[in-house]
């Protein structure tokens, strides 16, 4: 069987060039950034229209692996292993298999 590890990863700072050791065969993907303004009054009692503007990016990359079910440890170890400061990690595994329909009909009759 195959699995397919895929990991999403959320940062404040750019980390497309810190993935670094990235076995062979690994897509990766950027994704779209998000920003977020704030605006913030300096002093609410007397000056209304002095203001500060703060922003809030996010940017987010995509990498994905294609692994046998017995090259799973080895997989896991390396992403433990790949540990990104500031960087936040959604990790999502998908099986291929395959079902042999006949063997299927013969055991719901």
């Amino acid at each position: 069987m195959a699995a397919k590890i895929r990991v999403v990863m959320k940062s404040f700072t750019s980390q497309s060039n810190k993935v670094a050791g990235l076995l062979p065969f690994t897509k990766k993907v950027g994704l779209p950034e998000s920003r977020a303004l704030y605006t913030v009054l300096r002093s609410p009692h007397i000056d209304k229209k002095s203001r500060e503007q703060f922003s809030m990016h996010v940017k987010k990359l995509f990498v994905e692996q294609k692994a046998q079910t017995h090259e799973l440890q080895k997989k896991f170890f390396w992403l433990k292993r790949l540990r990104i400061p500031g960087a936040q990690y959604e990790v999502q595994i998908s099986f291929k298999t395959r079902l042999n329909m006949g063997n299927l009909k013969a055991q719901a009759v």
